[in-house]
């Protein structure tokens, strides 16, 4: 039959398969968020469905992994394929997820005769927690293997709700002023500047934590922090004791600023999360606000004393290359204490932080400086933090947010500051927006390498 001897509404439906045949798109749906670690989105041995009460218990277990890795620091996509491997190892299928700043929302319909099973919580208490994410982490592998049934992972999630720190407070207070005092040597400051900010940076760390007891907001605690590095730098300086006031300010500013929560904020928001993402944006700027206030009401009061809070702008030479990168390990090895990272991860951490400081130093000699070079230095350290990390078994955050803590604009805070602080108002913007910068770019460049290395992994899976 000819098209004209067809019938109208024959004709249409001709028309449109021909049309779907051009336009339509047989190749299946794309992942709009990151590939999730160590592939959880493919379970390989479920248990069976779950009956009666064990439904509930299964669904509680799925909705309990999500909230501490929401709780302790994940970013959003990997809570997200967290909690869908959970569900789905435990038997529940087609679990939905929807994630937010300090929500999680769960639903999951087992039986099709019968209501969904469907949660929502609240995380109200958030704080960086590496030892938990990597235990939870391990959990997740070993029941998706199949190595777990469901009594044992249900205790073995209990005991990591329930486990203390791996850390004492007294050696997390030691360790940030271990890596505030590292940073003063990579920056060219004196070992009489490095004993100051490391002895600056614990007392700030116990007067957060008293205050911390009392509910203090983090915008508080981080202006007193940098008040307390701004006068302890400059009545040091007064009595002779050392000489580079800026190097130290810039060392206890670069122990308060997250690290982490910038990285997971730019990656929320990469990832498609807009919400989560800008709201742990805000919660960067926020501290980094903080920190404004407290030193600029420092450095107001340092005036009083007569002392010269200038900075000094050059840039270290490859003579100091051995110290820089040797103090960068240290001080990634620090930052990685401060998160409670597992001991076996901790040489990882080191080796991540020097290669980007290695990188950073060279490129500078060349004569790139700028954004440019610290996006390359954090492009190394996102690169192997995720090969390191892989090669471990563990979450590449544990890795890398540690390893770029070293290049973070600490100095270029300060600098902001102290030009505003003198009426300098068009410097300290410019100083400032440059600081802003080099943090979105540090935190971008390492998104990039995870995205990079995510299908060269898959390639060597596929091949091995």
């Amino acid at each position: 039959m000819s098209w004209e001897d067809q019938p109208g509404q024959e004709r249409w439906r001709r028309l449109r398969r021909q049309v779907n045949r051009v336009w339509a798109d047989d190749d299946p749906p794309t992942l709009i968020n990151a590939v999730p670690p160590l592939d959880l989105w493919d379970v390989q041995r479920p248990l069976p469905a779950p009956v009666d009460a064990e439904q509930q218990r299964s669904f509680d277990f799925a909705h309990r992994v999500g909230a501490v890795m929401l709780a302790r620091g994940a970013s959003i996509d990997d809570v997200e394929a967290s909690i869908r491997a959970a569900a789905l190892a435990m038997g529940l299928p087609h679990p939905e997820v929807d994630v937010t700043f300090t929500s999680i929302f769960v639903s999951v319909r087992p039986d099709p005769e019968r209501p969904p099973l469907t949660s929502v919580s609240v995380v109200r208490q958030r704080g960086d927690d590496h030892s938990r994410l990597a235990d939870t982490h391990q959990l997740l592998i070993a029941l998706a293997n199949g190595h777990l049934d469901r009594d044992a992972a249900f205790e073995r999630l209990a005991e990591i709700e329930q486990r203390p720190h791996p850390y004492g407070d007294n050696l997390v207070t030691a360790a940030r002023g271990v890596l505030a005092a590292a940073i003063v040597a990579q920056l060219g400051g004196s070992w009489a500047a490095a004993l100051v900010v490391l002895t600056t940076a614990a007392l700030i760390d116990v007067l957060g934590r008293g205050l911390a007891r009392h509910r203090v907001p983090t915008f508080y605690l981080n202006v007193v922090g940098g008040v307390v590095a701004t006068l302890a730098a400059a009545t040091t300086t007064a009595l002779g004791a050392q000489g580079t006031p800026a190097l130290v300010v810039a060392g206890s500013i670069v122990a308060l600023l997250p690290g982490g929560t910038l990285v997971n904020g730019v990656r929320d928001a990469l990832a498609g999360y807009l919400v989560t993402g800008t709201a742990r944006v805000s919660e960067v700027l926020l501290v980094v606000g903080g920190l404004v206030g407290g030193v600029a009401l420092g450095l107001g009061l340092t005036r009083a004393l007569g002392v010269d809070m200038s900075v000094d702008p050059d840039v270290l030479g490859l003579d100091a290359l051995p110290v820089r990168v040797a103090s960068a390990g240290v001080a990634a090895t620090a930052a990685a204490i401060t998160y409670y990272t597992p001991y076996r991860l901790l040489p990882a951490a080191a080796l991540s932080g020097a290669l980007g400081m290695l990188v950073l130093s060279v490129v500078q000699s060349l004569g790139l400086t700028g954004v440019a070079a610290y996006a390359c230095a954090a492009f190394v350290v996102g690169l192997s933090g995720y090969a390191l990390a892989n090669a471990q078994r563990a979450l590449p955050l544990m890795v890398f947010v540690p390893g770029i803590l070293s290049l973070l604009p600490g100095l270029t805070l300060y600098r902001g500051m102290l030009e505003l602080s003198t009426g300098q108002a068009v410097d300290g913007i410019v100083s400032l927006v440059d600081a802003v910068a080099r943090g979105l770019a540090i935190a971008a460049a390492v998104l990039v390498a995870e995205l990079i290395g995510q299908p060269v992994r898959r390639r060597v899976l596929r091949r091995g």
